[in-house]
């Protein structure tokens, strides 16, 4: 099972979808063009970005850290990137990502922030 961050960071493109990219994902299903954000595999880094299709190798997404955001193309995912750097600096001046990341949010299965709902 993948480990969703409670408050998944979402691209344009994808909000409303996510429910049901999530349940592919989890299935090892093929989502064509999708790219997370997950939190470092490495300790000493904070966050990686990941093309979704490395998760229908059963042994990768068994080992896939958190996931903290999804967006359709790299680029939007590069763009969710950005949003969470900008709001953790904004939070705590600090450039401690994943250390915000973990110890502000508990893991969830299909939830998300009440913006990719289409609020404001």
């Amino acid at each position: 099972m993948l480990r969703w961050y409670k408050n998944l960071y979402l691209g344009n493109t994808v909000k409303g979808q996510e429910k049901k990219l999530m349940r592919k994902l989890e299935k090892g299903k093929p989502t064509p063009g999708i790219w997370l954000v997950t939190i470092a595999s490495n300790e000493e880094n904070n966050l990686d970005l990941i093309p979704a299709e490395l998760l229908l190798q059963r042994s990768l997404r068994v080992q896939c850290p958190m996931i903290v955001g999804m967006g359709f193309t790299r680029i939007e995912a590069m763009g969710i990137l950005l949003e969470i750097v900008q709001e953790v600096y904004r939070e705590t001046q600090d450039m401690n990502i994943r250390a915000w990341l973990l110890e502000g949010s508990s893991e969830c299965k299909f939830q998300t922030r009440p913006e990719a709902d289409g609020g404001t």
